[in-house]
């Protein structure tokens, strides 16, 4: 299910909003409108402040936007496709179709984004203290925009993976050692330390000085945690499987079950192959798959009345592959939607089935044995 909404497309980057987005729109929104600008700046009607507040809110977001447009130009002229720009509960991501192949190209991609936040809070500024007068409703405004905008561009320059300055750490890292898997390792276990830091400074504000604002700093501290794991786990996919085929990997000594077998007779399958699902087949015509934890949801009693074809997942349910599809991107495919196996089918036969546990395993003898 996709939960964001596309907005528009510029520069040929469609840009999209997931539906996180609309929870920190309505509480900043909120915030400034009930809390910020009635006490700042007095004598205004509560629609003023609403008006206020929604329309900050909003150029506060094409802040965001701005900066990941930052990215997104700059890794454009580096020559790397940009899917899509996504603004979400966190602020904004640019999704790019590869890594960066040079240190100097992730460098100039990465600083884009903070020079663009510092360039839009030093205008704001410059309006602010230049053309307009203190006290003023618009003028608070204009300030919230541009404290706003230094906060993001000093936030992101923090050098924890994989935020902006996470990934400037990564770049000088990586031209020196020349190697970006190398790198990415040791900018994610730096991040991990700051991490870990900001959470203990979050229970420390929690514990000893009852400040509740110490969770949002935990939940920061994880999440930074989360994406950076999360980011070197997929590169690690991508230097593993970087130019092999599912055809490669697959296994196509299969071992299949007919839809008219009794789950007795899978168990007896189960027991004597001790693999963990099976094709399910009658002569040519490939029905799905049937895995253990079908048989596990049947009752003992009733596997001797039931069939195989009552219990599997049919074929349109199953993720099914084509033998040239690229490894590293069914990896990722196949790790994102939980899925343990997949079937490769070519011309409407069935050719193989790739394990997830199987492909883990070669990641693992890949990096025992290294790279070459």
């Amino acid at each position: 299910m996709n939960n964001s909404l596309r907005i528009f497309t510029f520069k040929g980057i469609p840009v999209e909003i997931h539906i996180s987005w609309l929870l920190i729109f309505s509480l900043l929104s909120i915030s400034l409108a009930m809390g910020y600008f009635p006490e700042t700046v007095e004598g205004y009607s509560n629609q003023v402040y609403w008006a206020a507040g929604i329309i900050t809110t909003l150029v506060i977001f094409a802040s965001v936007l701005t900066h990941e447009f930052g990215h997104s130009l700059v890794a454009l002229k580096e020559g790397i496709p940009i899917k899509k720009i996504t603004l979400f509960i966190f602020g904004g991501v640019a999704h790019m179709e590869h890594d960066p192949n040079h240190p100097s190209a992730e460098l100039k991609i990465t600083a884009a984004g903070p020079l663009t936040s510092l360039l839009i809070a030093a205008a704001a500024g410059a309006v602010y203290y230049l053309l307009l007068t203190p006290g003023l409703l618009a003028s608070e405004a204009v300030l919230i925009v541009a404290r706003v905008n230094l906060v993001m561009a000093v936030f992101n320059l923090v050098p924890a993976f994989p935020l902006d300055g996470g990934r400037l750490f990564r770049s000088i890292v990586w031209y020196f050692n020349k190697n970006m898997l190398t790198a990415t390792r040791i900018a994610a276990g730096f991040g991990s330390f700051l991490s870990f830091l900001i959470m203990a400074l979050g229970f420390t504000m929690i514990f000893f000085q009852g400040n509740i604002l110490g969770i949002w700093l935990i939940f920061i501290g994880w999440m930074i945690y989360q994406a950076g794991q999360s980011s070197y786990s997929q590169l690690v996919f991508k230097d593993t499987f970087a130019g092999m085929k599912v055809s490669e990997l697959m296994s196509t000594d299969l071992q299949t079950i007919s839809p008219d077998a009794t789950l007795d007779e899978l168990a007896d399958h189960f027991l004597h192959y001790k693999y963990g699902a099976f094709p399910v087949v009658y002569g040519s015509t490939t029905h799905g798959l049937v895995s253990l934890q079908h048989v596990k949801e049947i009752p003992r009693e009733k596997w001797a009345e039931t069939r195989v074809s009552q219990v599997l997942t049919p074929l349109k349910e199953t993720m099914v592959l084509k033998p040239d599809n690229d490894a590293a991107e069914v990896m990722m495919r196949m790790a994102a939607q939980n899925t343990g196996r997949a079937l490769v089918m070519e011309n409407g036969d069935l050719v193989g089935l790739l394990s997830r546990t199987d492909m883990m395993r070669f990641m693992q003898m890949h990096m025992a044995l290294g790279s070459d």
